[in-house]
């Protein structure tokens, strides 16, 4: 009966979630889409009361998980879009609109304050604006990013952030990294340092601009970020992304960590059998999550969140949200995925 109302829950927030977007592009509905994100208590006052009545076989669970269904695709649909024909992307944590009007009304007590501080304010607005317009003109940039490959390189870091976006990793470059983006809005910096003792270099790709507020008109919008790795060092790696897609392809690679943190996005992570023991910690919001195995390494999952739900064909559960797959304890070589996800969705294949 659980299991038939995890589908009933994937199923409906689907086919709202579909229904939106098809609503909006087609304008018909008039709705302020992003007063809707103050209504995101009510997610949790629903989902607490499902639990509930799930643990305690209340029929009325049922119900819940419709509204819960229905409730969480128009809360999320609200942050993603401004009205019906502008969309908000921000990048970062931190960001304010405007300068506070408390500091535009310092020089109301007293004199009328100096006017080439006044003429100062006019410019830097100007500048500011004349930067946010250049921005937002929906004109793709392309940039390309490398760092050569030394002999001494046994180990690497590759740290990549993105907000809104499409993100690819894999194929193969003779390079330590090759890294291409192409966006409409803003720009992408790689950063690489070496550790003096041991010499493994930690390379960086994140959006230069860390904490920007764009809007666009009519959704011309696009962030890709395409990178191909040297497949002779260990890797370790950590990437944080927004809203969108991810395709990690790591089966060429020899990944001994691997840290994905993401908001609203569907991630599809295949992973290799290059090293003994492989570490995975997904850490997710809304997401659709796929992570793909190699049959000839043993899986051990441990799940955590209470609206997730899984797909993991073959596997025995073990009990504490654990789960193995066969042979796990006479496998050579082992991988660990820690799943941690609010409302979303897990598959592991095996390949």
């Amino acid at each position: 009966m659980q299991q038939r109302r995890k589908g009933l829950f994937w199923g409906l927030l689907l086919l709202t979630l579909g229904v939106l977007f098809l609503a909006r592009r087609a304008g018909w509905l008039d709705v302020n889409w992003h007063s809707l994100t103050n209504l995101w208590p009510v997610l949790l006052i629903l989902a607490g009361i499902n639990i509930i009545l799930e643990r305690r076989g209340n029929p009325a669970a049922f119900i819940t998980t419709v509204m819960l269904a229905v409730a969480v695709p128009i809360t999320l649909f609200g942050f993603f879009s401004r009205d019906t024909n502008r969309y908000q992307v921000v990048w970062g944590d931190n960001y304010n609109r405007d300068h506070d009007d408390t500091d535009s009304d310092d020089g109301e007590d007293g004199d009328n304050g100096d006017d080439s501080d006044e003429a100062d304010d006019d410019d830097n607005e100007s500048d500011y604006r004349a930067e946010r317009e250049r921005r937002n003109d929906g004109v793709e940039r392309s940039s390309t990013f490398t760092e050569a490959m030394t002999p001494d390189t046994r180990e690497a870091v590759l740290k990549m952030a993105g907000g809104a976006g499409e993100f690819n990793i894999g194929g193969t470059s003779d390079e330590l990294i090759k890294a291409d983006t192409k966006q409409t809005v803003g720009s992408y910096s790689m950063s690489v340092e070496r550790d003096p003792s041991t010499r493994i270099p930690t390379i960086e790709l994140k959006p230069t601009d860390g904490n920007q507020h764009i809007e666009l008109k009519d959704g011309n919008f696009k962030n890709r970020v395409d990178v191909q790795l040297n497949t002779a060092p260990i890797w370790t790696m950590d990437v944080a992304l927004g809203a969108g897609q991810g395709e990690l392809n790591l089966s060429q690679y020899a990944v001994k960590s691997l840290k994905v943190a993401a908001g609203a996005a569907s991630l599809d992570v295949k992973l290799s059998d290059k090293v003994e023991q492989s570490d995975v910690k997904l850490d997710v919001g809304a997401a659709s999550v796929t992570v793909r195995v190699p049959k000839n390494v043993g899986c051990r999952v441990k799940k955590d969140g209470a609206l997730t739900s899984e797909n993991l064909v073959g596997f025995t559960e073990t009990g504490g949200g654990e789960f193995l797959s066969p042979g796990y304890d006479a496998s050579a070589k082992k991988i660990t995925i820690r799943f941690d996800g609010g409302l979303s969705s897990l598959k592991v294949v095996r390949y």
